[in-house]
């Protein structure tokens, strides 16, 4: 697989849930894509350190593998293990982003399931 290094710019990230607990996501903001990579710091104080990978000829999909990281997070803050479960520790999370172009704009979107949730990202190059 290839680093998508030719998506870099600033996207804008928006999630949308079917969670239903008591802690309130703030997981959107805005990130800048370099060398096929992101690093940026939520609204809950989550740092997220993103690669992109293509997994097709045609660059139409990539894999996103996301390290999260509530160190430094809200004390109410917890993520979502694979199963379910709530922590306050590190989570790796994988989803494959289908890739779409029209001129210079491009868009990114896929979907996360764990445990009972399930998360549409969706992530637009700004510039």
């Amino acid at each position: 697989m290839t680093l998508a290094t030719d998506l870099d710019g600033v996207y804008n990230v928006n999630t949308v849930s079917d969670y239903d607990g008591p802690l309130q996501k703030k997981s959107d903001g805005q990130t800048e894509m370099r060398d096929g990579k992101t690093s940026r710091v939520d609204d809950a104080g989550c740092e997220w350190n993103s690669t992109f990978t293509y997994t097709d000829d045609a660059r139409t999909e990539v894999l996103m593998t996301s390290v999260a990281d509530p160190i430094n997070a809200d004390t109410d803050f917890l993520l979502t293990r694979p199963d379910g479960t709530p922590t306050a520790e590190t989570v790796t999370y994988e989803a494959k982003l289908r890739v779409m172009r029209k001129g210079d704009k491009v868009q990114m979107t896929g979907t996360l399931n764990y445990g009972d949730e399930t998360v549409i990202l969706t992530m637009r190059k700004m510039s």
